[in-house]
């Protein structure tokens, strides 16, 4: 009987971290999943020791405040895997917590798995090597981390993207036809909510004059979000509607989106969309100083080219974002092109089955050295 130990510390690792949880138990129903993360992971069979991914503590001064405490629970789940060892620790994103704890762990014997690369490609490229030494297996979700990895002798694996098993999955649950609806996305956590949704609410009251009849939509993780969203927007038409996230991305025609996971969400249902981001003015200026890539947005990553237009900072005027999306909401030569741009930015991920694909390496580890998995996601990079 195999138990693996499993972090992840904000709420998409809890879905990504679900999936795989939901996966080894498929695939071994004997396998004993524990660790820190989500109401997600915990649902799927995880024995969850500590909410980390509900607490969604992101950005450098949000990190800096509450430092005291997440050493402490770092320190206390290094102790307690020191002295009881689990078959394999399975770290899901969530760098600033999990690199500290695998390098915690190395030289324990402990096999140590990193599920979903932090951006090194990004920034703090050297992170990389920090990775391949206290790290035993790395497994990526987009197909140009692998090569990256192996360039460097670490036993690397492309197994897919994550999201698109949930897409596939999906059946809307709502009605939403008729008028169009615009999907308002200023982020899942509290910090984010509180500095985005506001001038978000501005760019949503210059679409209204276009189309009056348009249903402005902003779905969230949870009631908490939704209270809190509702009181931002309390002068505004705003239908707020709790884990409703895909319905809305299934009925928007288009959306206003934070930087995040949710961009690749929208451009993986084809909805056009404008990213528009800002973060504390400390936060901001130590990422210019740090990160090194041309474009926040996933998607832009992916398609190595500025598909989405980026609002970031300063730049975020509600006037200049509403006249982009008016443009994007109508039917345009501009819309027609995003929609073409999204659509080879999905292709570009290949098939689904990543959790499946996950597990699977983890388990060949386990069972076998790690040799024998591994093929199973070589050809994911050709769509196979």
């Amino acid at each position: 009987m195999s138990r693996i130990y499993l972090i992840a510390g904000e709420e998409s690792g809890d879905i990504h971290g679900a999936g795989l949880v939901a996966a080894l138990r498929r695939l071994d129903p004997e396998v004993q999943c524990e660790g820190l993360g989500g109401l997600r992971m915990q649902a799927a069979g995880m024995t969850l020791h500590h909410d980390l991914a509900g607490e969604g503590i992101m950005g450098f001064t949000e990190v800096v405040k509450h430092f005291p405490r997440m050493r402490r629970l770092l320190l206390d789940t290094r102790d307690a895997l020191r002295r009881d060892p689990p078959d394999a620790v399975v770290l899901i994103d969530y760098p600033g917590f999990n690199i500290r704890l695998a390098q915690a762990l190395h030289g324990s014997g402990i096999p140590v798995i990193y599920y979903i690369s932090p951006q090194v490609w990004a920034w703090k490229k050297k992170r990389i090597h920090t990775i391949a030494k206290c790290c035993t297996k790395m497994m990526v979700i987009f197909p140009f981390e692998e090569p990256l990895y192996q360039a460097i002798g670490m036993d690397a694996a492309y197994v897919g993207h994550p999201l698109l098993d949930h897409i596939q999955g999906f059946e809307p649950s709502r009605d939403f036809e008729g008028d169009p609806v615009i999907g308002i996305l200023p982020g899942s956590r509290a910090q984010e909510i509180g500095r985005l949704l506001a001038p978000m609410l501005d760019v949503a009251r210059r679409i209204q004059e276009h189309y009056p009849d348009a249903r402005f939509v902003t779905p969230c993780a949870n009631e908490k979000r939704a209270d809190q969203i509702r009181g931002i927007a309390k002068d505004f038409p705003l239908e707020v509607m709790p884990g409703t996230m895909y319905d809305v991305l299934h009925a928007a025609r288009f959306c206003l989106v934070a930087s995040g996971t949710a961009t690749l969400e929208t451009a993986l249902f084809g909805v056009p969309m404008i990213i528009a981001y800002r973060v504390s003015p400390l936060s901001y200026a130590l990422a210019r100083a740090l990160v090194d890539i041309k474009h926040i947005g996933i998607v832009n990553i992916l398609a190595g080219k500025g598909i989405v237009p980026e609002y970031v900072q300063g730049a975020m005027k509600p006037k200049a974002i509403a006249a982009d999306a008016l443009e994007l909401i109508g039917d345009t030569p501009r819309r027609a092109a995003m929609l073409e741009d999204l659509a080879a930015v999905r292709a570009s991920l290949g098939g689904g089955g990543a959790s499946e694909n996950a597990a699977r390496e983890v388990l060949s580890m386990l069972h076998h050295g790690g040799t024998e998995g591994t093929e199973l996601c070589r050809n994911l990079k050709n769509g196979l």
